[in-house]
C-alpha cells in the first residue's frame, strides 16, 4: 500500500464524482427551465376586451326607450379549449358601454330598465324596449387558417319589446375584424385583442347604420311624421 494509504489514488476519484454531480446539477436546471418555458407558452389566454367605438353622426330618433342589458351580456367570458391552451376573453363590459352609448347617441332619451317588461311601468314616455343579445363569438388562429391573421366575428341578436313586454320582432347582424400576427409587438392574445376590438367596432357600424329602419320595419318604433321630428344632430367624435 502506498505511503498515504491511498490517499492520492482517492482524490481523482472524488473529483470525477463532484464533477459528475455538478454536471448531472446543470442538466437538472435546464430540464427544469425549459419545463418551466413550455408550461408558460401553453398557458390560458385572457384578456380583457377594449372598445374602441366612435359616436355615430347620425340624427337622433326623437322618442324615448327602454334599454334591457342581461347579466349574462354585461358579464359575458367567452371561455373556449383550443390548440393546447385555455381562452378566456371579457367581452361583457366592453360590449355593454358601446351598445349603451350607441343608444344614447341615436335615440332622444334611453332609460335602463330592469327587465324586458318594465317599459311601461318604469317611464310612461317609453315607447319600446331594446335588448341586446351576443348568439355566437368565434376566432380564427394562424394555427387554424395556416396565415399570418387573427379573425373574429361576433353575432348580436337585437330584440325589440312593446313597453308592456310582448315580443315585436329581432334581427341579427354580424361584425367582423382581422388583425396580422406580426402587426402589433407581443403577437398573440394582443393581436387576437385588436380583433376583438375591430369586430366590435364593425359591429357597432352596422347597428347605427340599420337600427332605425329595421325598429320601424318591425313595429318597434312607428314612423314619426315629418312635423314632429325634430332637427338633426349631430353627434361629435371622442376626440383623438
Amino acid at each position: 500500500m502506498p505511503a498515504d494509504g491511498g490517499r492520492a489514488t482517492m482524490r481523482p476519484m472524488r473529483q470525477t464524482v463532484r464533477n459528475g454531480f455538478a454536471a448531472h446539477a446543470v442538466v437538472a436546471r435546464a430540464a427544469t427551465w425549459l419545463a418551466l418555458a413550455l408550461l408558460s407558452g401553453c398557458g390560458p389566454t385572457q384578456f380583457e376586451a377594449q372598445p374602441s367605438i366612435p359616436t355615430p353622426l347620425v340624427t337622433k330618433i326623437p322618442v324615448v326607450v327602454g334599454l334591457y342589458i342581461a347579466p349574462e351580456f354585461r358579464d359575458k367570458v367567452y371561455s373556449e379549449k383550443r390548440d393546447g391552451g385555455d381562452y378566456a376573453i371579457a367581452i361583457g363590459k366592453a360590449q355593454s358601454d358601446g351598445f349603451a352609448r350607441l343608444m344614447d347617441a341615436m335615440f332622444d332619451r334611453v332609460i335602463p330598465v330592469a327587465a324586458t317588461d318594465a317599459g311601461a311601468r318604469t317611464d310612461p314616455q317609453i315607447r319600446g324596449v331594446i335588448e341586446p343579445v351576443l348568439e355566437d363569438f368565434a376566432f380564427v388562429t394562424p394555427v387554424d387558417s395556416g396565415s399570418d391573421v387573427y379573425a373574429v366575428s361576433l353575432k348580436y341578436r337585437i330584440t325589440g319589446y312593446r313597453p308592456d313586454g310582448q315580443i315585436i320582432d329581432s334581427w341579427t347582424f354580424t361584425g367582423y375584424g382581422a388583425a396580422a400576427n406580426k402587426s402589433m409587438l407581443g403577437g398573440g392574445s394582443e393581436v387576437l385583442k385588436k380583433a376583438v376590438q375591430l369586430a366590435m367596432r364593425d359591429a357597432a357600424a352596422k347597428l347605427a347604420t340599420e337600427l332605425r329602419e329595421q325598429a320601424v320595419v318591425r313595429g318597434l318604433l312607428p314612423a314619426v311624421p315629418a312635423a314632429e321630428a325634430e332637427a338633426p344632430v349631430e353627434v361629435a367624435p371622442p376626440p383623438p
